[in-house]
């Protein structure tokens, strides 16, 4: 489990210590969290030094799942750029990763933009592939997830089905963004309608094509109201962990200031675990059905 970063300067004084700074809140983040959405790669990429430093704050069982550069994933063609210098640039950023140790590399995310149909298919499979083989990562193979965003993609149709057909033959996976609380939610204030605003409003189809099946939920603002869906998916989570799948399950929330509280009230309610957290002078590790918290 983890969430969609490692430090917001709210969580200073629960999940992080006061004193804590971005550049070292990881090593505590990961004393609670077994993985992180890699979220920064997809805006702009850190140099060989700023992803040692990332590398040495996390122990090896820590998994990072970071996601393909907009630079790539939003282009007018994503073969292009990754032929060109984006491709160049997150080249060099996956060999400083996998170079250093590759096994802390979990889940690469491909997030496409709203505007790409399912007509686009050819050109998705040939940039995943790319990705998938190690071209871009000295000869490394990666293991990759797909996040789509137009409905042509869950509608029931040959589309949908062509696609899982497709990933499945090739391990890939495709990650689930549950909005569903979220965008039933009422209110006029800024947090939440800014969230409503960015976050994709899809069907929600919990099938695994690969083995590392990828979940994205965010909820209600009232924890408990998010009960209903919580306990879907856990029931999920067990039948692919049953299945010898390792799924990654990100938790979110509008704006995230909150989103520490959100995931130990889970783990309370699901797993009965208290999690404790290194703000409150309490620097334990925390299990869970995954192996960390």
């Amino acid at each position: 489990m983890g969430l969609p970063m490692w430090f917001l300067p709210e969580w200073r004084g629960k999940l992080m210590t006061l004193e804590q700074t971005s550049s070292g809140a990881l090593s505590q983040y990961s004393q609670v969290f077994g993985s992180v959405e890699g979220n920064t790669t997809f805006y702009a990429l850190p140099g060989k030094e700023r992803v040692a430093q990332w590398l040495d704050q996390v122990n090896d069982d820590f998994r990072f799942c970071f996601k393909v550069p907009r630079d790539i994933s939003h282009s007018r063609s994503m073969q292009v750029a990754l032929q060109g210098q984006p491709g160049r640039e997150f080249g060099a950023f996956l060999d400083a990763l996998v170079g250093r140790d590759a096994n802390k590399l979990g889940v690469l995310m491909l997030q496409l933009p709203a505007s790409v149909e399912a007509r686009a298919m050819g050109e998705i499979l040939a940039t995943m592939d790319a990705l998938a083989s190690g071209q871009y990562s000295n000869g490394v193979p990666l293991q990759l997830a797909l996040e789509c965003r137009h409905l042509s993609f869950f509608d029931k149709s040959p589309n949908e089905a062509t696609l899982l057909r497709e990933l499945h033959s090739r391990q890939m996976d495709r990650v689930i963004f549950d909005t569903r609380g979220i965008m039933a939610e009422q209110g006029d204030d800024e947090e939440l309608l800014d969230a409503q605003r960015k976050k994709p409003r899809m069907p929600v189809h919990a099938v695994a094509s690969g083995p590392n099946p990828i979940v994205r939920f965010i909820g209600f603002r009232q924890f408990e109201r998010n009960r209903t869906y919580l306990d879907q998916w856990f029931s999920k989570l067990h039948q692919w962990l049953q299945e010898g799948k390792t799924p990654y399950v990100f938790w979110h929330t509008a704006g995230n200031r909150d989103v520490p509280e959100f995931h130990r009230w889970i783990m309370q309610q699901w797993c009965q675990q208290e999690v404790q957290w290194p703000g409150e002078n309490s620097a334990g590790v925390t299990g869970d059905l995954w192996g960390q918290g």
